[in-house]
């Protein structure tokens, strides 16, 4: 991004930057930047609404995320503002001080709800439960013990409340700062937590009314409330964890808007700035990662659905541990406890923004809202394959290669998405022979399939630098509607190049059948045979005695690699013989069975 991500921004209105020339006050913590996109709706600040919003929305406002870097700096705060903020004067007039607002306990006991009812700062009056308290200062209690609850108790966040205090949350107009909420440390100042006990406060906007939408199935304004609650807790407990320094505050939003997402899943507000937005990893996954941002929480969602939902407490953990271990480190110790790598899971991750919005495979593959996703953004498609390529290709042959041919760099931890649409091939496979400058970029393939079947596959997970490798799919190109590449660097410091040569291949006329593995078995069995095209097969089981004890399958099979696997329950132990008839030929093999 060019510059170190601090927790002080937030969004102003583009014509108050034409008015009062960009002025953006608040504090650490200060939460969601919108993308600068149109919204066709936006929330009202008590009205039931029942919108679904798509990251294809068309603006009527247009907001710009205004970052404050210096705001932790005193002597820039001096050159721009002319004060330090927790010096800084009450720009309001009519704001009310905070011993003047009044207060609502959550049913928990754990957070107490400051709020005004006249003035610039007042609540909506709505009360539908007639008890005396609005039913907006109800919401932020609500919202602020369920995000307590899930993050707290249930993913076993540490928690930033004493025992015997409360957690203060006011609630303010943002909306002439742009902002949804922030999340401050000073007892004085425009933000001041005032006398409590607990490290941090957080102000939320006061009614949302104006703000883009979101998904909320009763109340935008409501959804708005409960992301951004549970958005500044999650703020709150970074700060008892890493105290807002070092590399690790860097992700610190990324990590935030993960828990809008975790807590309120049917809000998906961050759906607003996850299209052509700064970095994020669909339309934007050629630019670098480091460090995550909010356009970057479905990175940080991939981890949470897949790996498990331990994933980031326990990163976390170690963060807190040790302040010098960078976000990525802790993923990546994580990840080895987990007995996984880490390049294959990257490139997985990537794989999932690839197959999203009309790419979406949902639940074959990829994130469970993917078709709610951006498209991804395709660097190029590819629409012949290289010919007269023989069987082996020296490399040579393969640098000066123009036809079938894709070249690219990344740039540190990025990834870029190709796509192959070749006219049909009849009869043949598909072959990618690669090279790379890093052994950290690596490629993986999704393959669409006409029967709507997708056939995922990372092509090696050990590349070797600059050299050529090549790989043959298995799938008869007949049977294809496209191919998705994916490449992707893994490093976290260093930018790479890379070179794809697809040519075509045949596999001959005759079927190649493999010994059964594990030979000898006792449970179960694989039998791997390549048909050299579709046919009719059947694969049978036999004693020695020549007679019939099993029937492993019957029917119609796609050319290619095909694998069965092979339930020995109900043989005895003892030699057996498997025979495999496909397109006019027959092979027979041994395999031993034992108990």
């Amino acid at each position: 991004m060019g510059y170190r991500k601090t927790h002080t921004f937030f969004i102003c209105p583009l014509s108050l930057v034409y008015l009062i020339g960009f002025i953006c006050l608040g504090f650490v913590g200060f939460s969601k930047p919108i993308a600068a996109q149109t919204m066709t709706e936006s929330a009202s600040p008590i009205e039931s609404s029942k919108v679904t919003v798509s990251s294809k929305a068309s603006p009527t406002e247009t907001f710009t995320k205004c970052l404050t870097p210096f705001l932790k700096d005193d002597s820039l705060a001096m050159v721009r503002f002319g004060h330090l903020f927790d010096q800084g004067p009450t720009l309001i007039a009519s704001s009310k001080l905070l011993n003047e607002r009044q207060q609502y306990l959550s049913e928990s006991g754990k957070f107490t709800i400051h709020y005004v009812t006249n003035g610039i700062d007042a609540v909506p009056n709505m009360d539908a439960n007639e008890d005396g308290i609005p039913d907006f200062v109800e919401w932020a209690a609500e919202a602020a013990d369920s995000s307590y609850q899930l993050q707290i108790n249930e993913l076993g966040y540490p928690d930033p409340i004493p025992t015997g205090t409360s957690y203060d949350i006011y609630l303010k107009d943002l909306s002439s700062y742009g902002a949804y909420g922030l999340t401050n440390t000073s007892r004085t100042g425009v933000f001041a937590c005032g006398a409590n006990s607990t490290s941090t406060c957080i102000y939320s906007e006061n009614d949302f009314a104006g703000f883009p939408p979101n998904n909320h199935p009763e109340n935008q304004a409501k959804g708005a409330l409960q992301v951004t609650i549970a958005h500044e807790f999650k703020h709150a407990i970074q700060y008892i964890q890493n105290n807002w320094q070092g590399e690790t505050d860097q992700w610190a939003e990324m990590d935030a808007t993960l828990m809008e997402e975790v807590v309120y899943d049917n809000v998906n507000d961050y759906y607003n700035y996850i299209d052509d937005f700064s970095t994020d990893l669909f339309t934007q996954a050629h630019r670098s990662l480091i460090p995550g941002s909010y356009e970057d929480v479905t990175f940080a969602l991939y981890f949470h659905e897949i790996i498990g939902a331990d994933f980031w407490p326990l990163s976390w953990e170690l963060i807190a541990e040790d302040p010098q271990t960078t976000f990525l480190q802790a993923a990546q110790q994580v990840l080895k406890t987990k007995n996984k790598s880490w390049k294959p899971t990257l490139l997985q991750a990537y794989a999932f923004h690839y197959a999203s919005g009309n790419n979406s495979i949902y639940p074959s593959f990829g994130f469970e809202e993917s078709a709610f996703y951006p498209d991804p953004f395709i660097t190029n498609t590819l629409t012949e394959f290289a010919i007269d390529m023989g069987s082996s290709v020296p490399d040579p042959v393969l640098d000066v290669q123009i036809e079938g041919k894709i070249t690219g760099d990344l740039n540190r931890m990025s990834s870029r998405y190709y796509e192959v649409i070749v006219d049909d091939v009849p009869g043949s496979f598909v072959r990618i022979h690669s090279m790379v400058d890093d052994a950290a970029i690596t490629v993986g393939v999704l393959t669409y399939l006409n029967d709507g079947t997708p056939l995922y596959q990372p092509l090696y997970n050990e590349s070797t630098a600059d050299s050529w490798i090549e790989y043959r799919l298995n799938s008869n190109w007949e049977d294809v509607q496209k191919l998705g590449i994916i490449v992707t660097n893994t490093h976290e410091q260093v930018n790479g190049y890379f070179e794809l040569v697809l040519s075509d291949y045949t596999l001959g006329e005759n079927i190649v059948v493999q010994q059964n593995y594990p030979n000898p078995a006792s449970d179960r069995t694989t039998i791997e045979l390549m048909l050299p095209s579709r046919t009719d097969l059947s694969i049978d089981i036999f004693d020695l005695l020549g007679r019939h004890t099993l029937t492993v399958f019957r029917g119609r099979a796609n050319a290619g690699l095909q694998q069965f696997s092979i339930n020995l329950s109900n043989l005895s132990a003892g030699t057996f013989i498997y025979r495999i008839s496909a397109a006019n030929q027959v092979s027979s093999k041994l395999m031993t069975v034992i108990r």
